[in-house]
């Protein structure tokens, strides 16, 4: 299945076009919507907060209707060469404030233990057409400079450790014995030994030899 809804055209939105429910009326704004408040009780605090809680799906085939906590497109159109983000968010913690900060959570939660389906906190998914084109890919794969995740800060700055496993992030399950913490297993030896699976300079790499089975460090030209 698509990681967004198979009708979601590139070309607009509407509500037809997300496939919405409008049995409640919604009202559709056409403009930016901005607010901001200054909290002052003891209580949680948001700026917005929302909950779909789907009890049915309308006798829906298993696995075909989306339920989607929130959704947000950005768009620039042919000749607006411009910054897209589809969602910028931050989290501040000013001078004398000691505050744990999280600039984005995702978090899944799974309370069926015989649910054998994909539980996936982050999905990085590059696109060169919208999902009605699904099965036809132009000739051009239109990635250039694409990158599933880039780790970068201000200059004079930057993070103590770039990727942290907690002490509780792996775990076996009913399926796999051992976890696993870089996968690629999902990939064909010959795909593995046309990349470099680490580079270490622009020069150097590792990579993966399907003919003996090994890893092997490369250096290309100075």
């Amino acid at each position: 299945m698509a990681s967004l809804p198979f009708w979601l055209s590139a070309d607009g939105a509407t509500s037809i076009d997300f496939g919405a429910d409008l049995t409640h009326a919604p009202t559709v704004l056409t403009g930016p919507i901005i607010g901001g408040w200054n909290p002052v009780s003891s209580a949680a605090a948001y700026l917005f907060a929302g909950q779909v809680d789907r009890g049915t799906a309308g006798g829906a085939q298993d696995w075909t209707v989306l339920t989607v906590g929130a959704q947000f497109n950005a768009i620039n159109r042919r000749g607006v060469n411009q910054v897209v983000f589809g969602i910028a968010t931050e989290a501040w913690a000013e001078q004398g404030s000691f505050s744990m900060l999280t600039g984005l959570e995702a978090t899944t939660i799974n309370r069926e233990p015989d649910n054998p389906w994909r539980k996936i906190s982050v999905w990085s998914t590059f696109k060169n057409r919208p999902d009605t084109e699904y099965s036809s890919p132009p000739s051009d794969p239109a990635n250039m400079g694409s990158q599933a995740l880039r780790i970068e800060s201000q200059p004079a700055t930057g993070f103590e450790r770039g990727i942290v496993f907690g002490p509780t992030a792996l775990h076996p399950s009913r399926t796999l014995e051992r976890p696993v913490a870089v996968d690629l297993s999902e990939i064909s030896d010959d795909q593995i030994g046309a990349i470099d699976i680490v580079r270490v300079r622009r020069n150097m790499s590792v990579r993966f030899d399907p003919r003996t089975q090994t890893l092997v460090v490369v250096r290309t030209g100075e």
